[in-house]
């Protein structure tokens, strides 16, 4: 493959969301060349995607709240958390609010104090929306910087170093491919939702940037820690469910309104209910998951019809007349009148590439940011942390970036160099038969991975869908393809690939990971490491 031209920056950042567009915009600051490169156009991936009616970002309360806060963290983590980031975030969040109104976006503080998703206790939460607003805003902020070049509609495909450290990357752009070289990439690529049949998120974040950063020697960890949160298929698809309706829910049925579980009213499953209604993922932690998993019994009936109760809409909480108003207004949906049939849908990655307080991965000149890295999250997330560990993590990955240029020297590449190093790489590639084309592939992939890496996991299911990717990757031509997803496809196997590995390894339910055959958490805890050489995986248990 001959790459079409080479550019030189001093900093690129990969991805567009919030981490991304932190990122660049403390970069820029430096006066420094600085690159954005984004797969889809500017404002993109979850940060933009309209979930709902407002966004969430939890910060400290005051110096009393501290502890709490950690509490917090630590206990809806665990066990699998970063300890040593969340004291950081804990410590910083509060003076980098203010980073959102620097992108585009105009936060607020929340009237009514109240505990967030998994919290036990209540903090500031800020609140953002308007996202078609922020992204306008955010294009004319950005537009301005005469030290900063966008490309859209870009991603990147592979990491180029020498020396053990980072010297730029190659990104594809269409069919056409380029060389950047630059000691550092910023990666804010986002999650790996994109690669499952129900997601709540944009189908361009699918996982690609976490395979470039392990082909690198980058390392992941977590990975079978991914939320799913119920979601709307009817009577309007691809729409947030708000479980704090639950303790107003009836019963719930099959697709033939055969009862599967009881609602508030049987004294039985009453505590069930309004437990189920204090938190959005899955979560085995809770007992309520219980009510998950009745759910999940009917997937194959493709979701389950709630029935509610008149007295949702006579509930006064400003939590509910936000919620249900922004329903009906905005997405036509009335819970009580309308037929509500809701299934698992994924959401947000808990686990991700490595980093320390600084976002440095173990590769020199390499940072992740956002939803890709493994950051202040554990077992479970959460609820208002993402964004702003984004913000905290955002800006400090510029500052270790601008230490580490003052520190370090750089020689410049030529188109040659990175030419040769890609196709040494392509060349190394295991390439399959041109049999299946790139939808079919696409579709397979989708349904192989939400069916093995969904709540419900087993080793049986989980053993065949590795071999089912196997099996597309023998009937899928990278290189025949490859002016079109060829590459992309390959990575986004990997990243299922990746997924199950993970899911495998873990031997016990914890958190957002349930394994039907072993529904239990173990006493000694452990972390799953994975890395990459020679294009293969390789797992490593960290005992904690």
């Amino acid at each position: 493959m001959k790459l079409d031209f080479i550019l030189n920056f001093d900093i690129v950042v990969v991805g567009s969301g919030i981490a991304g567009l932190v990122s660049t915009k403390e970069a820029v600051k430096t006066g420094k060349n600085i690159c954005l490169i984004t797969n889809g156009n500017f404002g993109g991936g979850a940060s933009y995607f309209p979930l709902k009616g407002t966004l969430g970002i939890q910060s400290t309360l005051n110096n009393e709240d501290r502890e709490k806060f950690l509490e917090d963290i630590k206990n809806i983590g665990n066990k699998m958390e970063n300890e040593d980031l969340i004291k950081t975030y804990i410590n910083e969040i509060p003076d980098n609010i203010s980073s959102l109104k620097e992108i585009g976006f105009e936060p607020w503080l929340r009237n009514d104090r109240r505990p967030a998703c998994f919290a036990k206790y209540p903090r500031d939460i800020y609140l953002i929306k308007d996202w078609e607003k922020a992204r306008e805003k955010g294009k004319e902020i950005f537009s301005n910087f005469e030290n900063l070049k966008i490309f859209e509609n870009t991603s990147i495909v592979k990491i180029i170093k020498d020396n053990e450290k980072i010297i730029g990357g190659i990104f594809k752009n269409k069919d056409k491919f380029f060389g950047i070289s630059s000691p550092i990439i910023i990666l804010a690529t986002g999650g790996i939702a994109g690669n499952f049949k129900h997601k709540l998120y944009p189908e361009d974040v699918n996982g690609i940037g976490h395979i470039v950063a392990l082909d690198s020697g980058a390392e992941v960890q977590n990975m079978e820690f991914i939320q799913f949160i119920p979601g709307f298929l009817k009577p309007k698809y691809n729409t947030l469910f708000g479980e704090h309706t639950l303790k107003y829910c009836e019963g719930m049925f099959d697709l033939n309104n055969n009862l599967i579980f009881d609602g508030i009213n049987n004294p039985e499953n009453k505590n069930l209910w309004i437990e189920r209604s204090g938190y959005a993922p899955f979560s085995f932690d809770f007992e309520s998951h219980k009510i998950d998993l009745k759910m999940i019994n009917s997937l194959d009936n493709e979701g389950v019809i709630l029935k509610y109760s008149k007295d949702l809409y006579k509930d006064e909480g400003e939590f509910y007349k936000v919620y249900l108003s922004w329903l009906k207004d905005t997405m036509g949906i009335d819970m009580c009148k309308d037929e509500v049939i809701i299934t698992p849908f994924v959401h947000s990655c808990n686990g991700g590439i490595k980093i320390n307080n600084n976002s440095e991965t173990s590769v020199k000149g390499l940072y992740a940011v956002g939803e890709i890295s493994s950051c202040i999250e554990g077992a479970n997330r959460l609820g208002g942390n993402s964004v702003g560990g984004s913000l905290v993590f955002g800006k400090r990955a510029i500052i270790s970036a601008i230490n580490y240029l003052k520190n370090s020297d750089f020689k410049e590449y030529s188109l040659l160099d990175f030419q040769l190093k890609f196709n040494d790489w392509l060349d190394s590639l295991i390439d399959g038969k041109n049999i299946l084309s790139e939808n079919e592939i696409l579709t397979k992939l989708k349904a192989i991975t939400s069916k093995a890496c969904n709540i419900k996991r087993n080793e049986k299911v989980l053993n065949i869908s590795l071999k089912e990717i196997e099996n597309l990757k023998n009937n899928f031509s990278i290189k025949e393809n490859i002016k079109s997803k060829g590459l992309e496809i390959y990575l986004r196997l990997e990243v299922t690939k990746m997924l199950i590995l993970s899911m495998l390894e873990r031997k016990e339910s914890r958190g957002a990971h349930y394994r039907e055959d072993y529904p239990y958490s173990l006493d000694d805890t452990y972390k799953i490491i994975l890395s990459r050489k020679n294009n293969n995986f390789i797992v490593k248990i960290l005992k904690i």
